[in-house]
């Protein structure tokens, strides 16, 4: 009984793979027909001058849902039209300067054909994204892209699968390519996101992932025991050498190691200001978290800590670590 039960979990298994590896392959199909005619469809969105208005019926309307939520988050104007409602007066929502993107696996969508012709008469420029590039649809289109499709995945080469998911590839690659050629940052994502955590992390500021246990500073005068105390004691990574009332060096835990493998005991002789790093990087209060951290990857090396100032006042040590972990909880509460 066991080893029957192994061997359907085996078989549902390499079906499920199967179906997958023929979705795989319907992208690769249409990675494969992406010719010159991606490029001027690219063209055509980021110099648009109206809106991006999205159609499709029945799955292919999924498709064009979620491919103008997409460009939306990108910072793109878009909008959804249902072409069943858009012969009932819906098709107002297009106007001159409009670029219309049509999907429709056959290319032959009753309900897309019937309002090709007056998206033309409106001025409306039109991106199809179909299988068959000599469909009803394809011939009044401004552009044609092809979706790579030999069979739908799925034993009866019937339901929308394949076809479907190549769309949404083709469609993330037209919202995410405008987006970066247009200049999406990463500051306008989150003001298009304010409601999620990940919007939340990418508009804070540096001071804002300081807490009490960020704080780590010893002064020139305290030995070389003391240093190694406060960085196994705070364990952020790296401690300020202050002056009185001024930062004048940083000490991180790679700085002690070196000088432990290269100084063994005579290491306990010497005093803070002594092995200091002097005129350490700083970032200012103020700096979003975004900025710190490509400060951070700057350079031949890049650091995994930095004090962070408030004029000349010493504030705290913002680690890499922080950043991530934030950024981490961030994503899983948005659920990306």
């Amino acid at each position: 009984m066991r080893s029957q039960s192994v061997g359907q979990t085996d078989l549902i298994i390499r079906k499920a793979q199967i179906f997958l590896e023929e979705e795989i392959e319907a992208i690769r199909q249409t990675k494969e027909l992406m010719d010159e005619d991606f490029e001027k469809a690219i063209v055509l969105l980021k110099d648009c001058r109206g809106k991006i208005v999205i159609t499709g019926i029945g799955k292919s309307g999924h498709a064009a849902r979620k491919m103008a939520a997409t460009m939306v988050s990108l910072g793109i104007t878009a909008v959804y039209l249902n072409p069943a409602e858009a012969v009932h007066g819906d098709l107002g929502i297009v106007q001159e300067n409009d670029v219309v993107i049509g999907i429709s696996k056959s290319g032959e969508s009753k309900e897309m054909i019937a309002i090709y012709p007056a998206i033309k008469n409106l001025k409306a420029s039109i991106i199809t994204i179909t299988a068959d590039p000599q469909s009803s649809m394809a011939q009044y289109s401004d552009i044609t892209l092809r979706i790579g499709l030999q069979k739908e995945a799925g034993h009866l080469n019937l339901a929308p699968t394949s076809s479907v998911i190549a769309s949404l590839a083709l469609g993330d690659a037209l919202a995410t390519i405008v987006a970066e050629l247009k200049g999406f940052s990463e500051e306008q994502f989150a003001v298009y996101h304010p409601g999620g955590a990940l919007g939340s992390i990418l508009t804070l500021n540096v001071e804002d992932l300081l807490s009490d246990k960020s704080y780590s500073a010893v002064y020139e005068t305290d030995s070389f025991k003391d240093v190694l105390i406060e960085l196994t004691t705070k364990r952020i990574g790296a401690t300020v050498v202050m002056n009185k009332n001024s930062l004048v060096g940083i000490i991180t835990d790679g700085d002690l190691k070196r000088l432990l493998d290269k100084y063994q005991e005579k290491c306990f002789n010497l005093l803070a200001g002594e092995i200091k790093v002097p005129y350490p990087i700083t970032i200012q209060k103020g700096t979003k978290v975004v900025d710190a951290i490509k400060m951070m990857e700057q350079g031949e090396r890049s650091i995994s800590v930095v004090p962070v100032m408030d004029g000349e006042k010493y504030l705290g040590i913002l680690r890499v670590h922080d950043v991530l972990r934030s950024l981490k909880t961030a994503t899983n509460k948005d659920g990306i």
